[in-house]
């Protein structure tokens, strides 16, 4: 594979606040500040990223902010913002990360998200589900993780793109489960639709998907949930949560901000500052409620060793699953054991 470095940057909405100084030192604000979201318009993080834009200009954090979408460009969007250089609080610039993006950098030839950025806060994730169809013959993930250490190469599941965080969370269950995780058969689709029509039509055979997203369809009988990811169970959804079947998987989406790989201590405290301040806000709160995602915050050094933690357990399970090729086995920039 070879390394991309380039960025595509689709500029996309900007919001101004009121008037008066933004600027100064150790107030958690910023004058004006850039959310980078490396993901296509309308999707899941773009979402948050503009809703933080609303929150940022609406409680005074920000005098204006500028949501930029850096579509499908992932690990090259990232590569080039890490060069960017300037005073956070006058003129910041955040990075909107998560799973897709660490897994983005093990699968590329890049460099780790690790070294390519400044680590700020993980702010929320969004659970999975383990989904059927409801005339399906499986009816409960016993029936399921049967079928699957039977013959795992026969038993098709549906979820995100390949490489992505339905692939890794699929891999981490048939790991714990005992089966050869070489074996799985996993189909990965753009979009979320595409993977649930994919199981209407019964070419999967179940479906790993947000828990927000598909609660509908779980509401009104159309998906027939046998597990979710989370570590207690979810309103709305009734279904055990892995680790109630013995599968010692806790494992989430997650949405995290990156700041430039060069920012000064300064500039990283006025930026953990400032993500102290959103996750506090009720309106993020109530951001986070009405889409399903769970405040996950953890900010500054824990982030950091947290995200080098998660780091190496996607590149295990990612190498295991055969997404990565032998040469890229090595770890780069940020891999580290586990604690």
């Amino acid at each position: 594979m070879h390394r991309r470095r380039f960025l595509a940057l689709a500029l996309g909405v900007m919001v101004a606040g009121g008037c008066g100084d933004m600027s100064a030192p150790g107030t958690g604000r910023a004058g004006r500040l850039t959310i980078v979201a490396p993901v296509a318009r309308g999707r899941r993080w773009d979402h948050a990223a503009r809703a933080l834009a609303a929150i940022l200009t609406g409680e005074g954090m920000a005098g204006a902010v500028e949501v930029s979408s850096a579509g499908a460009s992932g690990m090259a969007a990232l590569t080039a913002f890490a060069a960017l250089r300037g005073p956070f609080a006058r003129d910041g610039r955040v990075f909107l990360a998560g799973m897709p993006m660490l897994a983005g950098g093990e699968t590329a030839d890049a460099d780790s998200v690790l070294a390519a950025s400044t680590p700020l806060a993980r702010l929320a994730g969004d659970w999975a589900v383990l989904a059927v169809s409801p005339n399906s013959l499986l009816r409960t993930f016993e029936d399921f993780a049967a079928a699957l250490r039977r013959d795992p190469a026969k038993l098709v599941v549906g979820g995100g793109t390949a490489g992505g965080s339905d692939h890794v969370l699929y891999g981490m269950i048939g790991k714990c489960l005992g089966v050869d995780v070489r074996l799985l058969d996993y189909a990965g689709y753009p979009t979320e639709s595409e993977a649930v029509e994919a199981l209407d039509e019964g070419r999967v055979a179940a479906l790993l998907g947000s828990a927000g997203s598909l609660l509908p369809r779980i509401a009104t009988g159309r998906l027939l949930p046998l597990a979710v990811s989370s570590g207690e169970r979810i309103d709305g959804i009734d279904a055990p949560t892995l680790m109630e079947r013995e599968v010692r998987v806790e494992y989430a989406d997650w949405c995290g901000v990156l700041g430039p790989r060069a920012m000064t201590p300064e500039d990283r405290d006025e930026a953990v500052a400032l993500c102290d301040r959103i996750d506090a806000s009720s309106r993020w709160q109530a951001v986070c409620a009405a889409n399903g995602w769970h405040r996950a915050y953890l900010s500054g050094d824990d982030f950091r060793q947290w995200l080098v933690t998660e780091t190496h357990r996607t590149r295990a399970v990612l190498n295991e699953l055969g997404v990565l090729s032998a040469s890229d086995t090595n770890c780069r920039g940020g891999c580290a054991g586990r604690h």
